[in-house]
């Protein structure tokens, strides 16, 4: 049971952002992938914010449609007003924010959730590394 319980706790701080990003991965490369890698092109801010974003679908949808989770469905974010999507229900702070999604505003927000907008629900501690915050955003103006 103890070990049960330190695994969910490991999931959950990794989804939210609480594990380190200079944390040791604990694993090796197999033989051959250095070279594999060093063949594949870079990925596109896109595509690893695709892959970052996977975080972020425990609590957000992000397809047309889908139903919202314990976060909106983030699908047409960008350019957005915040708290007005029909279907959730927004903390009085994000509601009546006025605020407008744009790249600058996500920025802040995916750093430091709580910090940008004092009283909002959103249980995330905030993605303090610039370039995966980029990378996030890149992803969500592809949501359209």
């Amino acid at each position: 049971m103890k070990y049960a319980l330190a695994a969910v706790a490991a999931v959950a701080l990794a989804a939210c952002g609480g594990q380190s990003d200079d944390a040791p991965s604990g694993g090796t490369a197999p033989a051959g992938a250095a070279s594999q890698t060093a063949e594949a092109p870079p990925a596109s801010p896109e595509d690893r914010g695709r892959r970052l974003f996977n975080e972020c679908a425990i609590c957000h949808t992000a397809k047309q449609g889908d139903p919202h989770r314990v976060g909106p469905n983030l699908f047409g974010i960008v350019g957005q007003e915040a708290g007005k999507q029909d279907g959730f229900a927004y903390s009085q702070a994000l509601a009546n924010s006025g605020l407008i999604w744009t790249e600058e505003n996500l920025d802040a927000y995916i750093e430091n959730p709580q910090g940008f907008i004092r009283g909002n629900r959103m249980a995330y501690a905030g993605q303090r590394d610039a370039e995966r915050r980029a990378d996030i955003i890149a992803y969500l103006k592809t949501l359209k």
